[in-house]
């Protein structure tokens, strides 16, 4: 497979999608198929027992997001879409303005009832309801996704929100049915510091070197009824290689592989949803393998008092080592509030409490070990999107 260099492909694609953007500025009202959009949100956390995003046990103001994102209908079956996002989430994310998105969207087959495509670039990873939307406060369900699911508090965002390669898509309607397939394939991607830190802490410093090998990820999801009840499976599969600076140890390489289900259900005023995932990690060194399971779930309801406020609830549960359960297991609780005065604007308050260390963000707490088993989080975000 070809390798190729992060800045050779990132700085082209900054420079087409800043030509994008400026030229839907002078063409917006001329030409509706270039469209731009962008978000802006800004975090408060303030916690007990662990540091979450920042020195929270002081109160932290280092989690925001920005992004601008940009599509554009070049003809009835090629489109364009992109997006530029600097994220700040304490030490697991530094701000960098970074490509987060950028796809040519080809489609082969269309008819009333199905359609036939593919995407090249780098494309968005359906996995589980919330992934491939996670980037916009607006379509999370609460400030911190499900951590049983998306390990939202282990910097991972980067190796499962996007691939840089090719996605097959396909789409099956009939009556109030629908029935959606995505299969990524993705290219090899050397792993920036930021990312090998986030994965092994302070270990990370015996790695020289980290390739992401072919990550695959696919999902199935069918609504019904026009998408009062959903149910989705995805999986993934990926690897990594690991080139150690220590003459101790060989180099190291990582196996994983899951799926997640999911459902959802949309009443008039509430709306429930239920994830479960396994993934299986296989851990190979000179002094011998590692196998392990992590096993996760989480229960959420939404109720809707007016169409401008929503409460949330959620309980996740998280087993970190399956054949070590009782040792390794972990509960979050999530309590929410959140106010949408008009559709540019939202104010989301959650409480998190958080029994075990599943989710706790390694490298935020370096001069807090160990890891409290105990943490608690308030916290404030507020968004504005166009």
């Amino acid at each position: 497979m070809m390798r190729y260099s992060y800045r050779k492909y990132c700085r082209p694609a900054v420079v087409f999608l800043a030509a994008l953007i400026g030229s839907s500025l002078s063409c917006a009202d001329e030409n509706t198929d270039l469209q731009f959009h962008g978000f802006l949100s800004q975090g408060y956390l303030l916690s007990d027992g662990n540091n979450f995003y920042g020195n929270s046990l002081r109160g932290s103001t280092d989690y925001r997001e920005a992004g601008i994102n940009s599509t554009w209908r070049a003809s009835p079956t090629l489109n364009f879409a992109g997006q530029i996002i600097s994220r700040d989430a304490g030490n697991t994310d530094n701000g960098d303005v970074k490509v987060d998105f950028l796809f040519a969207d080809i489609k082969t087959f269309e008819s009333d009832a199905s359609g036939l495509g593919f995407r090249l670039g780098r494309v968005r990873n359906a996995f589980g309801l919330y992934n491939d939307t996670r980037d916009v406060l607006f379509t999370r369900p609460t400030i911190l996704m499900p951590q049983a699911v998306y390990f939202e508090g282990n910097g991972f965002r980067e190796l499962f929100f996007a691939s840089d390669g090719i996605q097959l898509y396909s789409y099956w309607d009939s009556d109030e049915n629908s029935t959606n397939f995505n299969f990524t394939l993705g290219r090899d991607k050397s792993l920036s510091a930021d990312i090998l830190r986030n994965l092994f802490g302070a270990s990370a410093s015996l790695v020289h070197k980290a390739e992401f090998k072919t990550p695959i990820f696919m999902q199935l999801l069918h609504s019904r009824n026009g998408g009062d009840s959903k149910f989705a499976f995805s999986m993934l599969n990926v690897h990594l290689d690991l080139h150690s600076n220590s003459s101790f140890f060989s180099d190291l390489t990582l196996d994983a592989s899951g799926y997640v289900f999911s459902a959802q259900k949309n009443l008039a005023t509430w709306t429930f949803t239920a994830e479960y995932s396994l993934l299986s990690t296989e851990f190979r060194t000179s002094l011998g393998n590692e196998v392990n399971e992590i096993e996760s779930a989480y229960l959420q309801a939404q109720y809707r008092i007016r169409p401008e406020f929503t409460l949330t609830s959620r309980y996740e549960y998280i087993v970190l080592d399956r054949d070590n359960r009782s040792e390794t297991d972990g509960h979050h609780l999530v309590f929410g509030a959140r106010w949408t005065p008009s559709p540019s604007w939202i104010v989301d308050i959650d409480v998190y409490g958080i029994r075990g260390q599943s989710g706790i963000p390694g490298v935020d707490n370096v001069d807090n070990m160990p890891i409290s088993e105990r943490t608690e989080i308030f916290s404030v975000m507020i968004g504005y999107r166009f």
